[in-house]
């Protein structure tokens, strides 16, 4: 229904995902007052669609003469989907990031949330013929009993506990005594049978179990675990076979019920335990008591927990967690990537057990959706995982951790185009709880934020137990023989001599070449052909076990020729090397030795990181090949040697943080040797071996790196002494892009005058200028004030933008 609503009227602003630059006006109608709060998904019309937006709360804008207000169609929750605290950490990225809150807010949810007030439900036979629990859920079968399919939204009675209701509905529907429409992640997860004890005294169960002692021994079980388990949990705490419980469920004593497998512990084959240390050392326990003072406080404080590789501290944070766990509070563990849920999530489950939720894109949206359940209704109060777990629903946050906090993976590179680090700060502030950066190489921006009282740091400046930082061992190239291969050396004499004694040993190695598959380059020697890629103008990456050419930044595929299709000539030749070559040229160096690769190709064929970390824990392999995937926050104890075979791939990048990247990458990959009782040592094989970056690394001297590294970016007015913004801009047209941005830049100048600080530059074409058929061009802002340079450039912008426009505040990648 449209009409002009008058005086009075009951408005709410609405958020829905469309590039718009404010909420929209809706009418809530009679019908709907109650359900409607902020926080709740409604359906609305937008011109001719039909959208799902979010509530944010009643309006009092007024209404524009001649404008006409729509009505809410519809409530689709029962209670809201964003808490209150999200909301405002989504008005905060919009504002922060240039981001229309629609899409800010749509980033902020699961995909596949069902849409709940319009599911339908009804009973089931098992839930017609079963035994309500309590008054609420024996209304509830009645009603169903009485009138059958119902929605979710008829479902309350007038002044019934619709939360308490609607817990009702997903329990029974968990159950399998329910059933619904919608086809949601709820119905298409896995179950499995769980028992849990009937009503009435322990005493009577166990003498109505007769002499049995399996099925005493069950009744036992599940008195003294004061829960429901799960038939596998139950038969091997008890020591019996399934037949057991099935019997006492058929006396009455047990109840049966299905409930949802935990999906996504499952996916990370969480075998092995992971121990805890008898004691801490003198310095975590000064960085732990600091925290848990924190946390108790209930106020906010931000911290960096800065120290060497293996100094423990995962194990400070894991045990700061404890500590909120135990006052009531929740807590976030947010790490950079994927690959490093498995290894944390065995040691945080064998802390939290089932209060643990892993949430990350690789779940499919069945687990994804049981995780972010289990989190709202307060089952589960330690959220992990990559950068998105940072809008789980937790309740109280206690305890925010950000683990390799130094890493660019925490920035988003799609709209909204947030820093997970910066907002875990943001988040934890609203909540009173604790915060805590950690890293063995801090970001420049932490370092700074340090000396500017904005962090406490807390320092573990030596590794656990016995073990020592590696030994560092350079390699100067020039120094080295011509390579048989085209394009470069792979393994130096030195390195060959290093691998052969720790294989000898019975040791473990770990390789780092940052490159995919063969080769980087395949070459016609005879015409000079590169096999560019026609859309991207940048040679493709020769995969030689899948025999294609791949562009690996638009993905397009090529069958890689065995003749140049351009002169005919039997003149090919691979150039330079990646993952796949190494392992080809490692493998047949030291026969028989197992050798692993671990990329994101060999994720992709292998469908796991954790089986490829966990066949290498088991020493099923003994040398690890990988690109950056291989140097991050794995603890393997028999490694003895790593090896850098191309330390300068990322220095020569057009990137003010390139240095900073190549040191990271290079302390953290040396820091995976000599972690358990074995002497560890780098290699590090370079043309630059003076570069301050390297020196540091190989000295272990971070201070040395944090010097120079602060001097060159204080020169050059670099974060973190300046606040910066990139405007891209993409389109197939060339010079259509590079006009629209002289004529941003042009606006820019005529706002800002003579701003103080304010330095442009560009516009001008990225370091890629093309990519995916589109040319970029791009302009950077830089000053003393980030809220100045939005504001400018707020201001500064047409009205409507093209399509290819991407506005990136505080950029981590300028290519």
């Amino acid at each position: 229904m449209t009409g002009v609503p008058g005086p009075g009227a009951n408005l709410v602003d609405v958020a829905v995902p469309l590039p718009l630059p404010e909420p929209l006006l809706y009418l809530v109608p009679e019908a709907l007052q109650d359900s409607i709060e902020a926080g709740v998904r409604v359906a609305v019309r937008v011109g001719g669609r039909r959208l799902r937006g979010i509530v944010l709360g009643r309006s009092n804008r007024a209404i524009p003469v001649g404008v006409e207000v729509r009505e809410v169609e519809a409530v689709l929750d029962a209670e809201p989907v964003l808490t209150g605290e999200l909301l405002e950490l989504g008005k905060f990225i919009s504002s922060y990031y240039l981001c229309p809150i629609g899409e800010v807010l749509r980033s902020l949810l699961p995909g596949d949330l069902p849409a709940w007030g319009v599911q339908k439900i009804w009973l089931t036979s098992s839930g017609a013929l079963a035994v309500s629990r309590d008054a609420l859920e024996a209304r509830l079968v009645d009603r169903l009993l009485a009138e059958g399919r119902l929605s979710r939204s008829s479902l309350a009675a007038a002044g019934e506990d619709r939360v308490a209701l609607f817990r009702t509905v997903d329990r029974m529907l968990d159950e399998g005594r329910l059933a619904s429409d919608s086809g949601d992640a709820r119905q298409r997860a896995r179950f499995e049978a769980a028992y849990e004890l009937a009503p009435g005294a322990l005493e009577s169960h166990l003498a109505a179990a007769g002499r049995s002692p399996a099925g005493r021994s069950v009744i036992q079980v599940l008195a003294d675990l004061g829960r429901p388990a799960a038939l596998p949990e139950l038969t091997a705490a008890a020591g019996c076979g399934e037949s057991v419980p099935r019997r006492l469920a058929k006396l009455g004593i047990l109840r049966a019920f299905q409930q949802p497998l935990r999906l996504a512990l499952d996916r990370h084959q969480l075998r092995g335990s992971a121990d805890r240390p008898a004691t801490l050392t003198c310095a975590q326990e000064t960085a732990l008591t600091a925290l848990a003072g924190a946390i108790e406080s209930r106020t906010f404080s931000a911290h960096l927990l800065a120290g060497v590789t293996g100094s423990g501290k995962t194990e400070v944070y894991l045990q700061a967690a404890e500590r909120a766990l135990a006052l009531g509070r929740s807590a976030m563990i947010l790490v950079p990537e994927i690959a490093l849920v498995p290894s944390l999530a065995r040691a945080a489950r064998q802390r939290f057990g089932e209060r643990l939720a892993l949430l990350h894109s690789s779940l499919d949206g069945g687990e994804r959706h049981q995780e972010w359940e289990r989190v709202r209704s307060g089952v589960a109060t330690v959220a992990l995982g990559p950068r998105s777990a940072l809008f789980a629903p937790l309740v109280d946050l206690g305890l925010v951790v950000v683990d390799e906090e130094h890493e660019a993976a925490f920035k988003q590179e799609q709209d909204p185009r947030y820093n997970a680090r910066d907002l875990a700060l943001m988040r934890a502030r609203t909540s009173g709880a604790t915060a805590v950066l950690v890293s063995a190489t801090p970001s420049l921006e932490s370092r700074w934020n340090v000396l500017c009282g904005k962090l406490g740091k807390l320092t573990l400046p030596d590794r656990v137990g016995e073990a020592t930082l590696p030994e560092g061992i350079i390699v100067d190239l020039r120094e080295e023989p011509l390579s048989r291969l085209p394009g470069g050396l792979l393994l130096s004499g030195r390195l060959q001599q290093e691998l052969e004694e720790t294989l000898a040993s019975g040791a473990q190695a770990i390789l780092l070449r940052n490159r995919r598959g063969f080769a980087p380059l395949l070459l016609c020697r005879a015409c000079g052909e590169l096999f560019s890629c026609d859309d991207c103008g940048l040679p493709r990456t020769l995969h030689r076990r899948d025999g294609t050419l791949i562009c690996h930044y638009c993905g397009s595929t090529l069958p890689a020729p065995s003749r140049c299709p351009t002169c005919r000539e039997a003149a090919l030749e691979a150039i330079g090397s990646g993952t796949e070559r190494v392992e080809a040229e490692v493998a047949a160096r030291f026969p028989g030795v197992g050798v692993a690769v671990l990329d994101r190709d060999e994720v992709r064929r292998r469908g796991s990181v954790a089986e490829i970390l966990e066949e290498f824990a088991r020493g099923e392999s003994r040398i690890l090949i990988g690109t950056q995937m291989v140097a991050k926050g794995h603890h393997f104890p028999e490694v003895a040697l790593t090896g850098v075979l191309a330390a300068d791939s990322y220095l020569a990048f057009p990137d003010f943080r390139a240095v900073e990247r190549t040191y990271s990458q290079l302390v953290q990959l040396a820091g995976r040797a000599g972690r358990g009782s074995r002497r560890g040592k780098v290699v590090i094989q370079t043309f630059h071996p003076d570069h301050y970056a390297i020196r540091a690394a190989l000295d272990h001297d971070d201070e040395a790196f944090a010097r120079e590294e602060m001097r060159f970016r204080r020169a050059f007015h670099y974060p973190p002494f300046s606040r910066m913004i990139q405007v891209l801009l993409r389109d197939r047209r060339r010079e259509s892009a590079a006009q629209w941005m002289r004529e941003l830049a042009e606006r820019l100048r005529q706002v800002a005058g003579d701003e103080p600080g304010l330095r442009l530059t560009g516009p001008a074409p990225a370091p890629f200028e093309r990519l995916r058929g589109e040319w970029r061009f791009q302009l950077l802002m830089r000053g003393p004030s980030g809220s100045r340079l939005r504001e400018l450039l707020r201001q500064s912008l047409p009205q409507k933008l093209p399509r290819g426009l991407v506005i990136d505040v505080d950029p981590q990648h300028l290519l």
